[in-house]
């Protein structure tokens, strides 16, 4: 009988450790691994600022300042850009995610907690990019890799620090999970299989209700059983997985249908997007050739942007570029094609991609934007796995497998560079357009807007100079199109510019400043022609339709009166006043918003004589902008103008307006009209009709106006 061996030193042998065991502790070092190398490229996002589209999101929108029962209410009966504008978007979890940071988090206007949260769900989407990578790859190393470098791609810094980038963030959890989650059934039966499919339901409702590109999930999950169809048939799971995801997806859709329909008409500018004022042809092949831009930066992220609005991606005219494009992108489908014989998991991956990327692709209908980087948040994922798939193959057919995890390495490293360095233009927006205006030199956006931050950064004026540069290189681009398809703000904005420029030569002498006021005069005309230009006819259609079903809201407005505003402003500088005074009645008419303009108009009755109307203008403008400026012009304007008059009285805090004066009552009801009218137009209606009611009963104005503009 053989003998144990004796036990040495009372202690017991070391035993080779599970198979389990290895692959358990080598996963939890590469999720670690992954979690450092995010939060390095990362790493300096936390302190980027509000810039862009964010601050229209976070700092105008009231219903994210408190949370309450009705501002979730408005949230989940308004469109995502509401109350500020209209583009068609319905995603209220994603608006719902800002309330949790503004209010119960306690954020308010700090950015920093904002991008804590980006960050922490990209980290999440970065684990289950590489949980699903370990399925798909069957091996470590690559799942790794093809998840790392995802983790830090430089295009994906348009969705984690961009603070708004956070709908494309929450979509890719959905379907990520969702899929995730949809290949657990599969594997499941009886209750359990009933539970991920619940979480499946579960995900995607919270997936397309924070961004509609979210539906993708039921295309993902149907490809993949028609690629793996001869190895799974998992036919009954696919139909109750479509089943999961489907039923959400209805639901919000007809939630979205009725929320559409009951806000105003979004018109796509054709400055934003030029593909929807080509030919169905020739706007299909600008997007094909948007795509193969798209594939090359994700193999070369090295020129970035925030903007590609018009003019910087022409459509297509036949050039050599153009012709290489399209070649390109065929050269990209065919080979998806061949890897359906060759490499199944390759297959999946390009045509994951490809579902992913379709409902922003431009090809099946035109979108708000020609290009964007953060469209490729969720579509990188399997271009990057195709990529580490195809370096590894390399590498096994040159007898050097030891050397791809070095080129994975170096890639890493330089697409966590980039990242990192990308980062610093989203610190403000003047880094951010000045890096824009490098990459997208023939956008038309970008010069304007660096323009508007030059303007409004550094002391008063000291880059006024180079404000006009930029602006004028923006009309440079827009100059040759016809007004109809133009953008009315620049030509308003270098309006301004010029008014301002010769403001300040006024100030200095007197006889100057003409010339640019006299510069300023046909941009003003400009902006307002583009304004008043006729609508492509399906738009007109698509209004008159919404005003046919809300036949008792006001019509929609004619545009921004910022620029009539300004023409009163240098007409009255000019001497013109009989022009000027045109355009004072046609800014007030639009329901202006802005106390500068009020400002201007009240000036300018002033200067001629019309106390009555500069007062009223003065009045109208405080109510509606709240502006204390305004209220301090008001009581400046009565002492000098209606100084033996009853209009001033003595408050608690100091002098204020006498509504018991019939001078001030009579001016105080007649402005209130105009701001129950703006507030119909931002689309408020319960408060408008609130507002109308403490006014008839509160305050004694006449009903007459107001049922005129509000009927019961």
């Amino acid at each position: 009988m053989r003998k144990k061996p004796k036990k040495k030193g009372g202690l017991a042998q070391p035993t080779e450790p599970r198979p389990f065991q290895i692959d358990r502790w080598r996963g939890l070092l590469a999720a670690a691994s992954l979690a450092i190398l995010t939060a390095l490229a990362f790493s300096n996002s936390f302190s980027g600022g509000i810039v862009l589209d964010n601050k229209l999101l976070l700092l105008q929108d009231s219903r994210i300042r408190e949370l309450t029962g009705e501002n979730i209410r408005l949230i989940l009966q308004h469109t995502y850009w509401w109350p500020t504008g209209e583009t068609g978007l319905y995603r209220p979890f994603t608006t719902l995610s800002f309330l949790f940071n503004y209010a119960v988090l306690g954020n308010g206007t700090d950015p920093a907690g904002y991008h804590w949260i980006n960050f922490l769900l990209h980290l999440g989407n970065v684990f289950l990019v590489y949980a699903l990578a370990r399925r798909l790859l069957r091996s470590l190393p690559p799942a790794f890799f093809a998840a790392a470098l995802w983790a830090v791609h430089p295009v994906l810094t348009e969705s984690v620090t961009n603070i708004i980038g956070r709908s494309d963030l929450l979509s890719a959890m959905a379907v990520l999970s969702g899929f995730l989650m949809y290949l657990r059934a599969t594997e499941s039966a009886g209750l359990r299989r009933l539970a991920w499919l619940s979480g499946l339901a579960g995900v995607t409702a919270v997936g397309v209700l924070s961004k509609e590109s979210a539906v993708t999930i039921v295309g993902v999950i149907a490809l993949y059983e028609l690629s793996f169809w001869k190895e799974r048939k998992h036919g009954r799971v696919l139909l109750l997985g479509c089943a999961a995801t489907l039923l959400p997806i209805a639901a919000m859709l007809y939630q979205r249908s009725i929320v559409l329909a009951a806000s105003r008409p979004w018109v796509n500018p054709f400055v934003d997007n030029p593909i929807v004022g080509a030919g169905f042809w020739y706007g299909r092949l600008t997007a094909v050739k948007v795509i193969a831009r798209y594939l090359w930066l994700i193999v070369w992220p090295a020129s970035l942007s925030s903007d590609y609005s018009y003019a910087q991606i022409p459509l297509v005219r036949g050039t050599l570029q153009d012709w290489l494009s399209c070649i390109a992108v065929l050269a990209a489908s065919i080979l998806v094609l061949w890897l359906y014989r060759s490499n199944r998991p390759a297959f999946f991956l390009a045509c994951f991609a490809a579902v992913t990327f379709a409902p922003v692709s431009n090809l099946l209908f035109p979108i708000g934007t020609i290009m964007a980087e953060r469209f490729l948040y969720l579509p990188a994922i399997g271009l990057l796995a195709c990529l580490v798939m195809a370096i590894e193959a390399a590498a096994k057919r040159l007898h050097a497998e030891q050397f791809a995890p070095a080129v994975f390495c170096v890639i890493l490293l330089a697409f966590a560079v980039r990242t990192w360095v990308r980062n610093i233009d989203w610190h403000d927006e003047l880094a951010m357009y000045e890096a824009s205006v490098r990459t997208s030199p023939n956008s038309f956006k970008v010069h304007a807007q660096l323009a508007s931050v030059l303007y409004a950064s550094g002391p008063a004026g000291s880059n006024l100079d180079r404000a006009l540069e930029e602006v004028n290189k923006a009309l440079a681009i827009l100059d040759a199109l016809p007004d109809a398809r133009n953008a009315p703000d620049v030509y308003r904005l270098a309006g301004g510019l010029y008014i301002a420029k010769g403001d300040a030569l006024h100030d200095r002498d007197p006889s100057l400043g003409l010339d640019d006021y006299r510069r300023a005069l046909p941009l003003l005309h400009r902006s307002i022609a583009i304004r008043l230009s006729e609508r492509p006819k399906d738009d007109g259609k698509r209004e008159a339709e919404w005003a046919r079903r809300h036949p008792a809201l006001p019509n929609a407005a004619s545009g921004d009166p910022e620029a009539d505003w300004m023409l009163a402003a240098v007409c009255w500088r000019l001497g013109n006043a009989k022009e000027a005074d045109v355009a004072a009645g046609e800014a007030l008419a639009l329901h202006p918003a802005k106390a500068e303009g009020y400002r201007q108009i009240a000036l300018g009755y002033a200067n001629e004589g019309r106390m009555d109307e500069a007062a009223l203008a003065l009045m109208e403008g405080g109510l509606i902008t709240s502006d204390p400026g305004l209220r301090s012009d008001l009581l400046d304007l009565y002492r000098t103008a209606f100084g033996n008059s009853c209009a001033i009285t003595t408050g608690p805090n100091g002098p204020t307006f006498n509504l018991s004066c019939d001078l001030v009552h009579k001016q105080f009801c007649a402005a209130s009209v105009e701001v129950v009218e703006t507030v119909m137009d931002a689309g408020r209606m319960d408060q408008a009709r609130k507002q109308k009611q403490d006014l008839i009963q509160k305050y004694g104005c006449p009903a007459g106006p107001l049922e005129h503009v509000l009927p019961d």
